[in-house]
């Protein structure tokens, strides 16, 4: 136990490290852990922590998913629903399809196991895909198509998976049965998790102790995978319909407190578990054997660059004539943000021992989860930037250039005024200093008012940004007064439910 404890801790520290570095750095957080995690495995000396399939898919990924899908907009999901459900279904399977056959041409596998390793492959890395589109302000449409087709992704192509899987061992495959099996996983799994996640709203509904309101959101996310997996459904899609589920329905019953402790659990967990996954992910990855598997691996990513095409640009040209439009400038970035991570290597690790070129799929998997999580995951922002999707635009990184100035400026002259306080200027230099930032001021100042007024957008974002920043500092300083004894227990709780109303009224995030 204390040796499991020491590692958990092992772990957690050397993932702030990297988190903090990869502050400094400005590099995505997953891939300085993964980074990071390859560079340990290479240098020795780090303990070997194998990523075990069981937790990652049955403890992990849960969290993760929960965390992603109680934020998903229903009202915004259902209006692109017939492209979402086109890509993370048909397009999957397309997808697998395409993937497989090159598989099979290329590195000359039985057909069975080319699938198999494809549907692996079609799996993408829902949380460093989310990342990656968050550290730029993408429109909102693309982020919902990017975020709910990920989540759907990820149980279409598992489900895909456990079903390959089983005809590779049973050596025989009956197209009826298979689909009739599938539609039972995909359905089945979607209705134990929205009936689960609408019996634990009501129960939220029922109660205005924030703490019952987290663990009954633990309740659903575990208990919506475990219904799932006694009647032989998908877990990870009954999780997924559990999260929209309690975002929709128990969101708008449940106290103020309750969603500012619910966010700030699920933010802590899903940010820990992604810190110890991606580190993990690095640590599994063996440099010397994937450069003797180089060319397999150059076939995999030539197999799942080419499924991916297929899979967003077919789906997405039938459906223009009934007016569901893609730009295909979205298009585009949704084929190049097709990262693979965690849930692809655990299900290569998850293959059984006796399993034919086992090791060779193994080796493939990896090997482009590595790239496609280094090569892909840096430059798929700088993609955003450079192909003008929403992002800092020119707008925002003017007001922000301002902002900047001002906030300067105003602590130049702070420190100014106090030198003179002091006596430690001449009142020539002080003068002349103080004037000409109080210049810089006036026309930081004039400038923001001017784009501000230009762009209403833009203000209404800064309005809720400082309205955020100010309740939490409201917040604080309810809790110092009664900690202190100034304010009693009783009123400094009700006052403290007011500010949280009042932060719950706020958006999640920065953006609508």
């Amino acid at each position: 136990m204390q040796a499991t404890l020491q590692t958990v801790l092992l772990l957690l520290i050397a993932a702030a490290v990297v988190g903090l570095l990869a502050k400094r750095l400005r590099v995505p957080d997953v891939i300085a852990l993964v980074l990071a995690g390859v560079g340990l495995a290479a240098a020795g000396g780090f303990p070997l922590i194998s990523l075990e399939p069981a937790v990652v898919l049955q403890i992990f990924l849960p969290i993760l998913l929960f965390e992603a899908a109680i934020a998903v907009d229903v009202g915004r999901l259902r209006r692109d629903l017939v492209p979402v459900v086109s890509l993370a279904g048909p397009g999957m399977l397309l997808s697998l399809g395409v993937a497989g056959l090159l598989l099979h041409v290329g590195l000359r596998l039985p057909v069975g196991l080319a699938l198999l390793l494809g549907a692996m492959l079609a799996a993408t890395d829902t949380i460093a895909v989310i990342a990656s589109f968050r550290r730029v302000r993408a429109p909102q449409r693309l982020s919902t198509l990017v975020e709910s087709e990920s989540l759907l992704n990820d149980g279409t192509a598992l489900v895909a998976f456990t079903t390959l899987l089983a005809v590779v061992l049973e050596g025989r495959f009956d197209p009826s049965r298979g689909l009739l099996a599938l539609a039972w996983v995909t359905l089945a799994g979607l209705a134990v998790g929205a009936v689960v996640g609408f019996l634990g709203s009501t129960l939220m509904h029922r109660t205005e102790d924030h703490l019952m309101e987290i663990m009954l959101t633990v309740i659903v996310t575990f208990g919506s995978a475990l219904a799932a997996e006694a009647l032989h459904a998908s877990a990870v899609l009954a999780v997924v319909a559990g999260g929209i589920a309690v975002g929709h329905w128990g969101w708008p019953g449940i106290s103020a407190t309750g969603k500012v402790a619910i966010r700030s659990v699920w933010e802590v967990a899903a940010f820990g578990v992604n810190s110890v996954v991606f580190l993990l992910v690095g640590l599994q990855v063996d440099l010397a054997r994937l450069l003797q598997a180089l060319p397999d691996i150059g076939w995999g990513l030539l197999a799942l660059t080419a499924g991916r095409a297929a899979s967003i640009y077919l789906p997405l040209l039938l459906l223009r004539p009934a007016g569901w439009r893609v730009p295909f400038k979205w298009q585009h970035l949704l084929v190049w943000g097709n990262l693979k991570g965690s849930l692809s290597m655990a299900l290569a690790l998850s293959l059984p021992a006796a399993l034919p070129e086992r090791d060779r799929l193994v080796a493939v998997v990896f090997g482009c989860a590595l790239v496609t999580l280094t090569v892909q995951g840096l430059t798929l922002t700088p993609l955003l930037r450079l192909m003008g999707v929403g992002g800092a635009g020119q707008a925002e990184r003017e007001i922000q250039v301002r902002q900047g100035e001002l906030l300067a400026a105003r602590a130049g002259q702070a420190e100014l005024d106090r030198m003179q306080r002091l006596g430690l200027l001449p009142l020539g230099v002080f003068q002349r200093l103080r004037a000409s930032y109080q210049g810089v001021v006036a026309r930081s100042e004039r400038s923001i008012r001017e784009l501000l007024i230009l762009n209403s957008g833009e203000e209404a974002r800064h309005d809720r940004v400082v309205r955020r920043r100010l309740l939490v500092v409201e917040k604080v300083a309810l809790r110092e007064s009664v900690d202190s004894g100034l304010l009693g227990t009783d009123v400094g709780e009700e006052l403290l439910q007011r500010v949280d109303a009042a932060l719950a009224e706020l958006p999640a995030s920065e953006e609508d």
